[in-house]
């Protein structure tokens, strides 16, 4: 892992404990592999670098002789980094060999020297050859231990569950050290041992040193002296993790004190990834022009992954920053679901204006903005809020070196967790309404894809349901379809007798004939008619004469004349053809030879009548309809066979619907088997709190809120049949009945069942309340389908330890307002890994709650998830131990004073300044550092 960490803070850093170089200048360098050639300082330099060790303790054997050489050989390779070069810090050391035979490190700062060695080595006196261990010091133990701390180091026994350690024992599995007595009593006892080298993690230790509680930091070294195969112990094999803000012998100190799973871990643990960041979490946010910070200067917070503490007086921008995250994240809907006279509602929706004047109380102002960085799913992504956006919010993704406006502007829970809680919203978390809390369960737990197949079960049950309705409207039309049918078939019947047809077919034949021999004579009579038109317009004009004389002309007036006597003559022969023609047909009507047909014509006509009358008489208005009504015949066969496929599938569907019905009901179960799974895994190990989730609700409040909400009647009434309550005592009602029914299940349906019989009008709920139910359902056919889908919300049974110690746990209603905080923010704590950003969360607890509730909670959470707590309670953030802190003041403008780590003296003045009982936080903490604590 690189040196490089992007993220401010402290953090964790490889430390090899304990390495050896040539004792003396006298002594050679010897190559990595053993080949001819002498290794240099900055080889041994660059096999450390290369080996990710990014502080190391040199520790020759009673000798620092090497320490300038490091130092200058390092100097100059910062100065010209060579290739495989990286950072490295150098923590000058010695081991010594003490009186008594066992073997101590002494580490100091970086500005320690050779000399300095050499000084201390003095002061121990050292008998024996420097570089080597063939010798001890005449000082005892406990005078050696001084020397090294009054000379500003840290004494750690090398190797102490080895040979010459302070700890070995006289015999495997037994628990008495090897060395005497007396000289490892005068280490324990010492209060300025605050770590020892412990090679194997599972060697047992010596009953004197379990015996004294003792708790020393196990750190771990490679104890490498030359680097030539088969020796093991090469730069890398074996190191310890130490968290500090910079590498420096305070933040060592600071990090030993914490001890084991706190600030050291040993390279040997198990699944130990320090650079392990959590899925998603803030990097940074930068507000800009809000009207109490970022005016001159955009205001910009750089967070760590894990633990950051949000710390100052009243005024100094702490709940800007919050409001601010809350804009950009989109996380506005937790607290506008709040009472809105509720403190923290009131308090946001106060930032949120927009300021005209110096008057005016809002936080913004017009040209406000904030920007929000995140990671997901290790993605940088950037959230932009800004007033004149309409308060909407622009999603960036980092790519290639710039910031890129995202495909996807949506901004949700889902696509950027993250959980914002002040007190108050805490404190309504434990109120008595348990909606609040279970929307905080949904959202952990990821009930969505089961409210998601919930919904989409509900609807295709109500598609189903509707087209079941369609069904029962046009299979209303079959009775009047049987009707017509059998109507149809009776007549058919009557025509269908043997007379009846053949008289029909007389009539039929009778009527064609006299209609052909009538249009025979017609047609006889109609050429008698031409004919005398024809003689009518017989005649030529008269000739004018005026062109002809008498006498010259007189021949060819003749001929005309002769002409027209002619054409007269036969103007008179067709005139007399017409008028024959005539008398011939009248006579031809009269002939004795058409009476029997006539006869014949009239008997079918008699005939005809007779049936027509009798047909009258059941029913049938017109003898000729017979083919009619087989037609209709068969026009209702098909309507009746369309009735039976009908038929078929509404009987289908109603299977169908059984099934959905059950499809939608199990959907439902399972949002409460998500929520109570979720549940019993988060809080399985918890001392503090447990939520036990009772299906469909059992608070008759919540249930009749919720069945008033489905019904439409939000008004107070029908009291007596939906709930009557005598103060908290529950009396009558649908809602009543169902709360003491022996089978939840079982009572919900019988109450959907009196709901749906009352549509009808049946059953034995009040008048007026079966009317409105009537009335409704005419109105709304889909009424009765959604009184099925309806299913009252889960409640939530909710219970703390008094002691917080897993027992003696009692109702929350029972509990303290601390105590209801208590169980929340053990609740929240405990799930997750979203970032959890938490406003003053101390306010309704006392300290032992704090130390032992939200400190210990604090410390297993940064582990997986961001935090960000604003606070007031130094305990939080010191024992906690927040990996950044933002100390905010306020000069006329909101701003971040100090920043940084708690290793940092500056950080931990400012903490003591404005943090009532800082101090004692830090001496709690480190309360055997001593002097510095500060």
């Amino acid at each position: 892992m690189s040196s490089i960490w992007p993220y401010p803070g402290s953090r964790w850093w490889k430390f090899d404990f304990h390495t050896h170089t040539p004792a003396s200048k006298d002594t050679p360098w010897h190559d990595l592999i053993g080949s001819e050639g002498a290794l240099t300082p900055e080889d041994w330099l660059l096999k450390y670098m290369a080996a990710g060790i990014d502080c190391v303790a040199v520790t020759d054997h009673n000798s620092g002789a090497w320490i300038d050489q490091l130092k200058a050989a390092y100097a100059a390779m910062q100065a010209n980094p060579p290739a495989g070069f990286r950072e490295l810090h150098l923590f000058p050391g010695v081991e010594i060999s003490v009186n008594g035979g066992f073997h101590l490190l002494a580490i100091f700062g970086a500005q320690t020297t050779t000399s300095d060695i050499d000084t201390l080595l003095g002061a121990v006196k050292y008998q024996g050859t420097k570089g080597d261990s063939d010798g001890v010091t005449r000082e005892a133990a406990s005078e050696v231990i001084q020397a090294i701390v009054a000379a500003g180091g840290l004494p750690i026994p090398a190797h102490a569950d080895c040979a010459k350690g302070l700890l070995q024992l006289e015999a495997e599995g037994g628990v008495k050290p090897k060395f005497d007595a007396n000289t490892v009593a005068q280490v324990l006892e010492s209060n300025d041992i605050l770590a020892m080298e412990f090679v194997n993690a599972d060697t047992s230790k010596p009953a004197i040193y379990t015996q004294r509680k003792l708790k020393w930091a196990e750190v771990l070294g490679s104890d490498c002296h030359n680097f030539r195969p088969p020796y093991p112990n090469v730069p890398g094999s074996r190191y310890t993790w130490v968290k500090m803000a910079t590498p420096s012998l305070e933040g060592l100190r600071l990090a030993l004190l914490d001890g084991n799973g706190v600030s050291i871990r040993r390279s040997d643990e198990d699944a130990f990834d320090p650079f392990k960041t959590p899925e998603h979490f803030i990097t940074s946010i930068t507000v800009k022009d809000a009207r109490a910070m970022g005016r001159n200067n955009a205001s910009v917070l750089n967070f760590s992954p894990y633990f950051n503490a949000l710390v100052g007086g009243r005024g100094t921008g702490k709940s800007t920053v919050i409001h601010a995250l809350r804009l950009a994240s989109g996380r506005t809907g937790e607290i506008n679901r709040l009472d809105e006279k509720s403190e923290p509602r009131q308090t946001f929706e106060q930032f949120v204006k927009v300021s005209k004047n110096r008057d005016d109380r809002g936080g913004l102002l017009e040209q406000t903005a904030v920007a929000l960085e995140l990671h997901r799913d290790a993605v940088p992504h950037r959230l932009t809020w800004q007033q004149s956006f309409a308060q909407t919010v622009i999603v960036e993704e980092h790519e290639n070196g710039e910031w890129k406006r995202s495909i996807s502007q949506e901004v949700s829970p889902q696509r950027f967790p993250l959980r914002i809680f002040s007190q108050g919203q805490i404190a309504a978390l434990a109120g008595e309404n348990t909606l609040a809390l279970l929307g905080v369960i949904d959202e952990a737990a990821e009930t969505q894809s089961a409210k998601n197949s919930f919904e989409e079960a509900k609807r295709n049950y109500l598609a189903q349901r509707a087209r079941l309705r369609e069904l029962d409207g046009r299979l209303k039309a079959n009775a009047e379809i049987q009707r017509q049918f059998h109507d149809v078939e009776r007549k058919l019947k009557t025509f269908e007798q043997a007379d009846h047809a053949d008289v029909l077919k007389a009539y039929q034949r009778a009527r064609q004939q006299n209609q052909a021999v009538q249009e025979q004579f017609q047609a006889a009579d109609d050429i008698a008619q031409k004919i005398q038109s024809l003689a009518q317009e017989m005649a030529i004009e008269v000739l004018q004469q005026e062109s002809f004389d008498a006498q010259a002309d007189a021949d060819v007036l003749a001929a005309i004349a002769a002409l027209n006597e002619r054409v007269l003559v036969a103007q008179k022969a067709v005139d007399t053809a017409a008028i024959q023609l005539s008398t011939s047909l009248n006579a031809l009507r009269q002939d004795a030879g058409l009476s029997s047909w006539k006869q014949r014509i009239e008997a079918a006509k008699q005939a005809y009548e007779k049936l027509k009358a009798d047909l009258l008489a059941q029913g049938v208005n017109d003898p000729n309809e017979y083919a009619r009504l087989v037609q209709e015949k068969q026009r209702l066969e098909g309507e009746s066979k369309k009735m039976d496929l009908l038929q078929q599938e509404r009987a289908h569907l109603v299977i169908e619907c059984e099934a959905l019905w059950l499809n939608l009901f199990n959907a439902r179960k399972n949002i409460s088997e998500t929520r109570q799974d979720f549940l019993g895994q988060v809080l399985a190990q918890n001392d503090f709190v447990r939520i036990d989730l009772v299906p469909f609700g059992k608070d008759a409040r919540t249930v009749e809120r919720s069945l008033r909400e489905m019904l439409d009647v939000l008004d107070e009434r029908f009291v007596s049949d939906i709930l009557d309550m005598d103060g908290d005592i529950v009396s009558s009602g649908l809602v009543a009945d169902w709360l003491v029914a022996a089978d939840s299940e079982v009572g919900l349906s019988a109450l959907k069942d009196r709901l749906v019989e009352a549509c009808g009008g049946g059953g034995a709920l009040g008048g007026k309340f079966k009317n409105y139910l009537q009335r409704k359902s005419e109105a709304h056919p889909e009424f009765i389908d959604h009184i099925r889908c309806w299913f009252p919300e889960d409640s939530l049974l909710v219970n703390y330890s008094r002691k917080g110690d897993g027992t003696d746990f009692q109702p929350i209603g029972q509990a303290s307002a601390g105590q209801r905080a208590a169980a929340m923010l053990a609740f929240l704590l405990a799930q997750g890994a979203e970032p959890l950003v938490l406003d003053q969360p101390e306010d309704d607890l006392d300290n032992h709650l704090i130390y032992e509730l939200v400190v210990r909670q604090i410390r297993e959470n940064k582990l997986r998830r961001q935090l960000i707590i604003v606070t007031h309670n130094p305990n939080i953030v010191v024992n906690g131990d927040a990996e950044m802190l933002f100390a905010l003041d306020f000069n006329g403008q909101c701003f971040v004073k100090t920043e940084g780590a708690l290793q940092q003296q500056n950080v931990r003045d400012e903490v003591c300044r404005i943090m009532e009982g800082g101090r004692e936080a830090f001496s709690r903490r480190w309360h055997r550092l001593g002097r510095g604590l500060s």
